[in-house]
């Protein structure tokens, strides 16, 4: 049986969460790379978050297959440059960049006490 082995590269600092995150969303090491060497480094929720761009990478990288494949990925590494864990959104850019308070109610719609029949809320009265 094969063995895995951790590569020689910067991937060699990275946590058990981070290979296996890696493996399970197929995150190839040219990509990742890319995503380290231009992505954009962003400090949020006590980690920095790298993600790619496409419109910022130099131009003999914008549309090539690395490019494409970087897309919404989001990699976290800790103070250390310690890759942490990786993991895809589609608005990979914009979740990094909204407050967390609205970060967790993403998608779901503001929910608020509902008025009973009558407009009022003096009008509901138990008889």
């Amino acid at each position: 049986m094969a063995r895995c082995s951790q590569s020689v590269s910067r991937a060699s600092s990275a946590t058990f969460t981070f290979l296996e995150r890696s493996a399970v969303g197929v995150l190839r090491k040219e990509v990742l790379e890319l995503i380290l060497d231009f992505g954009q480094r962003i400090r949020a929720a006590g980690a920095t978050h790298v993600t790619v761009l496409e419109r910022d990478l130099p131009e003999y990288l914008q549309g090539t297959t690395l490019a494409r494949q970087a897309r919404g990925w989001i990699v976290l590494m800790n103070d250390d440059e310690r890759l942490i864990t990786c993991y895809r959104r589609g608005d990979a850019n914009g979740f990094i960049r909204r407050k967390p308070k609205h970060r967790l109610q993403a998608g779901r719609p503001h929910l608020r006490a509902r008025r009973p029949r009558g407009g009022r809320l003096d009008s509901y009265r138990a008889r």
